[in-house]
């Protein structure tokens, strides 16, 4: 089977019929050459190592790959396939809570990756331009570059409601969640499977919980679902953000704003070039659709409305206005939020009671750790110079950790290890500075649907291991 051309037949199909409802999908899920990509997508994720609630992972599955493969085709092929209840473990977050993580058995996890192979280039076809997370060509970078052009000088969107889900992939009606889906698919068996899914359950420390609401974090088809739930959201504000311009421009001679709106996941922003009590009221307005079409809560310690001048946080970066060097303007930057949370990494990582570390591991490790955040802000106003600050502080925390192992001397480490870069043979400790210059990002941030264009389809951040939910 040509899988490509089988996605993006399905992919021009939703875009040239709005109102098509596929059927007859179920059938791509047994065929073997679709099971093995599946599998072969699950197989490159860095957590096919940890196993489900069942204790296999990839390499047991593995040992015996095309029979393992046949039995699972033809478990779908006689519908006879059930879930197996999600693996519940929690993450330790920086601010001292925790964030449950499911995991699903290695077969749940290809079912649901073939799952994902057939619904996401049909939904590709239907959801928002401004949509951002979770969507394969997308990034945070890309949001971030949206809020930048919008929030230029002479488009004046400078009120800003942050918007917050209250506990969102904990709270989605799995009702409503299957309602959405069948305004595009009416092939039974796929929507069957999909609700067997949802209804699979948790284990948690041998304690089996049914699922009534919600969609598991780290479940492979999560994400997917989670943006199709909120793209009800999307559909719903345009009646603002995609007014004609000649319609936006009569409002904004009657002294009426328009808007813009964003959404990475469950996070979004609508900025608005009126005043602070239309975005009020704009905010009342999303507040009341959540709850009465989707069953969500805004929070409302976190929903707020802010301006520009005053700044405010998105997907980790601190975004204001202030002046410049050709006038007002938006900026970019690190929060000392996120740097403080990266030196206490740092700190854990360089503790006295990690001195049974070899150097090397202990290079590599502070390396993925600076690689990752320094890759991340690379593109914010003077990451440069806060590069530099941390390169420096890196530099002597890793030298002490040296000196306290090696029970010698600053000038004996800096003789024996090296300055201005710390190291063995083998390999030495990266440098912000010099790896990462601070860019410019000049990537268009409206992406074409990469199923029926000659773009490949990647993933910068995959689900469930993002960058921030790292951090």
């Amino acid at each position: 089977m040509n899988i490509g051309e089988t996605q993006r037949t399905l992919s021009l199909k939703a875009e040239r019929k709005p109102d098509y409802r596929f059927e007859y999908l179920y059938n791509l899920l047994y065929d073997l050459d679709w099971l093995r990509l599946a599998h072969d997508h699950v197989a490159q994720n860095a957590g096919s190592v940890t196993a489900g609630c069942d204790g296999i992972d990839m390499e047991i599955y593995d040992k015996n790959l095309e029979e393992n493969l046949k039995e699972l085709s033809e478990e779908l092929k006689t519908q006879t396939f059930e879930p197996l209840p999600v693996r519940r473990v929690y993450i330790p977050k920086a601010n001292g809570k925790v964030r449950p993580l499911g995991i699903p058995a290695i077969r749940d996890r290809m079912v649901q990756e073939a799952v994902r192979m057939i619904l996401e280039p049909i939904y590709e076809a239907d959801f928002s331009q401004y949509s951002f997370g979770f969507r394969p060509n997308r990034r945070t970078m890309d949001a971030i570059k949206c809020i930048t052009w919008s929030t230029q000088e002479h488009k004046k969107y400078f009120w800003i409601i942050e918007g917050d889900i209250s506990a969102y992939f904990d709270t989605i009606n799995h009702k409503k969640l299957m309602k959405l889906l069948e305004c595009r698919i009416v092939d039974r068996k796929l929507l069957s499977l999909i609700w067997k899914f949802l209804r699979s359950g948790v284990m948690e420390r041998k304690l089996f919980k049914n699922t009534r609401l919600g969609t598991p974090q780290g479940g492979i088809l999560s994400p997917l679902l989670a943006n199709v739930y909120l793209a009800a959201l999307d559909k719903y504000i345009r009646q603002w953000t995609a007014l004609p311009t000649k319609e936006k421009t009569a409002r904004r001679t009657k002294g009426k704003g328009n808007f813009v709106y964003l959404r990475y996941a469950d996070d979004f922003v609508a900025l608005s070039n009126g005043s602070k009590e239309e975005a009020e009221e704009m905010k009342q307005n999303l507040r009341q659709f959540l709850q009465e079409k989707l069953s969500l809560e805004l929070s409302k310690e976190k929903t707020k409305i802010t301006h520009l001048n005053d700044g405010f946080e998105f997907l980790g970066f601190k975004i204001h206005r202030s002046i410049g060097a050709k006038g007002m303007t938006t900026k970019v930057l690190i929060p000392q939020e996120s740097v403080n949370k990266l030196m206490n990494k740092i700190k854990l990582a360089t503790d006295r009671s990690q001195h049974q570390d070899s150097v090397n591991n202990k290079i590599l490790a502070l390396n993925r750790i600076i690689n990752g955040w320094s890759a991340y802000y690379q593109y914010t106003s003077k990451a440069s110079t806060i590069f530099n600050h941390v390169d420096q502080e890196v530099f002597w925390s890793m030298a002490h950790w040296l000196g306290r192992k090696y029970q010698i001397t600053m000038p004996q480490v800096l003789k024996r290890f090296g300055s201005p870069r710390l190291g063995t043979k083998e390999h030495r400790l990266v440098r912000a500075y010099e790896k990462f210059p601070t860019r410019q990002y000049k990537i268009r941030f409206l992406k074409p649907n990469p199923y029926t264009t000659q773009e490949a389809v990647t993933r910068e951040e995959l689900p469930g291991d993002t960058f921030l939910e790292r951090m």
